[in-house]
Parts: structure tokens; sequence; C-alpha cells
């Protein structure tokens, strides 16, 4: 099929819009499983909840969708400091915090479809002409909502990324993450990191929850649709590297799209996990590789 050059950046434009609002989504799941050992898939469910929420605030009270962060957002963090404080008091390793979230996401997505139905809910004719009308940039269509989409994800990415590396607190979590036990006899205070990190990334899931109502159709099933993406850019991404899970989900959404409108779409989620497959497959062929140049340097060119 023949696909001309203004179709296929058009494509990739959007294909990097949608990374954007994916890689909002999976800034919380890699801080929280990269600098607290938790693979939270409640995080999902929480996106959707915000999304939800804002539907609610936005059809019944008329309020903006930006002037819902005032209340989702903190009422998020309190949600993952309840979940991170849980998650500590019975001491839950790895494969157990996985099982829990788990069962709040399966619990969630039941709870939802209970309060706002499973049927389709879209905010599309609530919201004013200038986030419906797209832009033309030349020969390009730019949606406004689409920009929202890349603000919030800088945002949040952005000041997680320095607040991380630029901070006192940032270093803290990371020597948390290192060893926890020695940072901890170095006055290192671990219980409340833990829970504000768990709190502010539940927080950003209030904030990306905003865009996916502005953006899509609600459903409670809608995180199913998530989870491949955006666990594949977490892990190509490095677990607790906000900016690196950013430009991984912007990745893989320009190639998703470019995808399909070559091949069939439905093939694309095979895409991304062959991707992670031959990300994975190349770790031990790159270690040998290093290993291999490193030996032939001679020992007083290391000193």
């Amino acid at each position: 099929m023949a696909v001309s050059t203004l179709a296929l950046v058009q494509t990739l434009l959007n294909g990097l819009f949608m990374g954007c609002l994916f890689g909002s989504i999976a800034l919380g799941i890699t801080m929280k499983w990269g600098h607290l050992g938790v693979p939270d898939f409640f995080h999902l469910s929480l996106t959707l909840l915000g999304a939800y929420l804002t539907y609610t605030l936005l059809t019944t009270q008329l309020w903006s969708p930006y002037l819902t962060l005032l209340v989702t957002m903190p009422a998020f963090f309190v949600i993952g400091v309840v979940v991170q404080y849980f998650l500590h008091v019975i001491k839950a390793q790895a494969f157990t915090s996985l099982l829990i979230t788990f069962a709040l996401f399966i619990v969630a997505e039941g709870a939802m479809s209970l309060i706002w139905s499973p049927d389709l809910l879209s905010m599309r004719s609530w919201l004013s002409d200038g986030l419906t009308r797209s832009i033309r940039v030349g020969s390009l269509s730019v949606s406004p909502i689409d920009l929202v989409a890349a603000v919030v994800a800088v945002i949040t990415v952005g000041a997680s990324a320095l607040a991380l590396h630029r901070t006192r607190w940032g270093r803290a979590v990371q020597a948390m993450r290192q060893d926890a036990p020695i940072a901890e006899t170095l006055g290192v205070r671990i219980l409340p990191i833990a829970l504000v990190v768990s709190g502010l990334a539940a927080a950003s899931a209030a904030a990306a929850g905003m865009v996916v109502a502005l953006k899509m159709p609600l459903s409670p099933g809608l995180p199913l649709n998530w989870v491949g993406t955006v666990v594949v850019a977490v892990l190509l991404g490095g677990l607790g590297r906000p900016l690196g899970a950013l430009i991984a989900a912007i990745v893989l959404g320009m190639i998703q799209n470019a995808w399909s409108l070559y091949f069939p779409p439905e093939w694309s989620p095979a895409v991304t996990f062959g991707l992670l497959f031959a990300f994975l497959a190349l770790q031990p062929l790159a270690r040998l590789f290093r290993e291999r140049m490193t030996s032939g340097v001679p020992r007083e060119s290391l000193a």
C-alpha cells in the first residue's frame, strides 16, 4: 500500500503525542517499581479513576478539567500513601506487591463498572471549541488536547527527573534504592520517603487521568489496552528513570502508528513486545561485547 510522506509524518506526530500520554501514565509505575520495588498495576486503575472523576466533575459541576486536579491530585496522593503503608505493614516483597496491586486493579475495574456503568462515556460534547478544534501547522493537523498531553508529560516527567537528580531528597531516594539498610544507617528515613514517592506517583496518575478523559472515551476495561505499551516503556526506559520511560513511550507510540499504515493494526502489540524481547535478548550480547572490549585494553590504561 502506497503511503504519502504527509500521511507518514502526520501519523508519526500523532504517535509522538500518544507516547506523551503513555509516558505520563508510565511515570508512577517506573518510580515505584524502580525505587520502591513495587510493580504497581493498580496505578493503571488510578489513572482511569482520575479520568472518571474528571468526567464527573466536568459534566455535573461544570468544572474546568484543569481545576479538577485540585481535588484529584491531593486525594490520589493520600491513596498512594495508604497503599504503600499497607505494603510496608505486611512487609510485602516484590511478588506479593505484584499480586496485591493486580488484585486492586481487578477490584477497581469492577467498582468503576458499578459506579459509572460499562458503557462508553465521552466528554467531547462538553469541551470548548478551543480544545476540540484542530490546529493547522502547514499541512499537518495538531489537536489542542494532544498539546495538553505533551505539556502534562513535560511538567510531570521533567519535575520528577529534576527532583531525583538535583535535590537532596532525590539523592536520598537513589541511596535508598541502591542499599536501603546502609542508607538508613546514614540517616535516610526510609518509610517517610517511600510514602512520599508512592503518594507522588499516585498524584501523577490523576494528571494523566485528566488527559485520558479529554482524549478518549472511557470504559472500565480501558487500562487493559494500556498495560502492554506502558510496561514495555517502563522496562525499555529503565526502572526508576522517568525521562527514559517517556522517551521509550514516544518511540513505541510512533512505531505502532507507523506500523498501522503498512500492516494490520491488530499486530501492533506484537511489535511492542517484539521490541522488548529483542532488547532483553541483546543484553547478554552487549555485556559480552563490553567484557571483550575491556579485556583487550591494557590494565595501565584503565588505571
